[in-house]
């Protein structure tokens, strides 16, 4: 969820200006992992997706007639909008967004469409603006705009709405550009820094918090009513836990989760299996805490933060069981930021949305270990068992070359 400007400095570069052999060792080194079973290639279609990449750039090169060429925009469009709801998970992948896209449209229909909404607005706001190429086809411009759109009207528009549809719709089709300039503005001063910080989703806290405000402005302030605790069952949790997917968009529904999995799988298995058991650590770890919180946990409200957390770190740090642990750990981090921040808005009936993820780990991604013991992953940033695969060549190189110095030392 929002590698910074570094994540692709490779994808700023149009690929129809390289060699053919250059292209074609390119696409060789994106599909190749190393992982804990050893070296195998994958599929095109996952990770990153390379062969999405490689077949629209060549459709735009042989598009010899306005149609053709105007189809050919039009892929590139849905390849954009694909990784902008990918991104929101850290996956560049748009088959990964369109299954989480059909997740969202299964749960709740005006979800999904006012997401679209958005993503559009946002992506066309971009181009006309004249952002990096690189990073308008990454999705990384416009990921916090399809999730603003997503979760505006899930959150005002429920069973119990707070605000007008079309006030709603008007919000969103001006917020997303909001999120776009705040995207823009914030990772271009964060990218600066070394190592460069991500912005996560914060530009999508700031406008959306912002929009409920101004939304609620003429309602009376509701709070939300105190609940009894209801009876522990650990079926519940279970289920709570994997509500915790769905419900980064604020979408409570089974097959939702499913589905947001399901794409995370495509695009990177060790995301999925570290957001679900981020979910798992938040859901469970707060029904641990407060009795009063059991609600909340069976819904999966308790697990969507840990999931998105679990998901940072393994992103931003090479896969390896120290950044396991520091996943699990920064997901109970991020529950007891949540539980925190959930207090301190209560009087308000403000949704504490993906702050605690966002303040959590930020703090978290500021540790380091001595002897690349916790080792980030390199830019270009592009999915974990990629960034596994690069840090195992690295080592391998080193240890040749440390060898190959002890074998013919150099004498003065």
């Amino acid at each position: 969820m929002g590698a910074t400007e570094e994540k692709n400095d490779e994808a700023s570069v149009p690929l129809s200006s390289e060699e053919p052999a250059k292209k074609e060792a390119s696409s060789r080194t994106k599909c190749r992992v190393v992982g804990v079973l050893g070296s195998f290639m994958w599929l095109s279609l996952c990770g990153d997706a390379p062969l999405i990449t490689e077949k629209m750039d060549h459709a735009v090169d042989e598009s010899k007639t306005r149609a053709r060429r105007a189809f050919s925009y039009l892929l590139h469009f849905l390849d954009i909008t694909g990784r902008n709801f990918g991104q929101i998970c850290f996956a560049n992948n748009p088959i990964s967004g369109f299954l989480i896209l059909a997740g969202l449209a299964v749960g709740n229909l005006t979800v999904a469409i006012c997401g679209l909404i958005a993503s559009t607005v946002g992506i066309l706001f971009s181009l006309l603006m004249k952002q990096p190429c690189g990073s308008i086809r990454a999705g990384l411009c416009c990921y916090n705009a399809a999730l603003f759109g997503a979760v505006l009207p899930a959150l005002l528009l429920g069973p119990s709405p707070v605000a007008e549809e079309v006030e709603v719709y008007i919000a969103v089709l001006i917020g997303s550009v909001f999120t776009v300039m705040i995207t823009v503005s914030v990772a271009n001063s964060l990218s600066s820094l070394k190592p460069a910080i991500p912005l996560f989703t914060l530009p999508f806290n700031l406008v959306a918090l912002f929009a409920i405000l101004v939304l609620r402005v003429h309602q009376p302030l509701q709070l939300p009513a105190r609940v009894p605790a209801p009876e522990f069952d650990w079926t519940h949790l279970v289920e709570g836990s994997f509500l915790g997917a769905g419900q980064v968009f604020a979408v409570q529904d089974l097959y939702c989760s499913g589905l947001v999995l399901f794409g995370l799988l495509i695009c990177s298995p060790v995301l999925a299996v570290a957001g679900f058991f981020g979910s798992v650590v938040g859901t469970f770890l707060g029904a641990a805490v407060n009795p009063n919180l059991w609600n909340d946990a069976y819904a999966g409200v308790l697990g969507y933060n840990a999931f998105l957390a679990s998901c940072a770190v393994c992103f931003f740090y090479v896969p390896t069981w120290r950044s396991a642990l520091v996943a699990l750990l920064n997901a109970a981090l991020t529950l007891f930021v949540q539980v925190a921040l959930g207090w301190a808005f209560a009087d308000s009936g403000l949704p504490v949305l993906t702050l605690p993820f966002v303040a959590a780990s930020l703090i978290v991604l500021g540790m380091t270990a001595e002897q690349q013991a916790l080792p980030r992953s390199e830019a270009p940033l592009t999915f974990p068992e990629q960034h596994r695969a690069k840090w195992l060549q690295e080592a391998r190189r080193d240890s040749i070359e440390s060898t190959d110095t002890n074998t013919h030392p150099t004498h003065p």
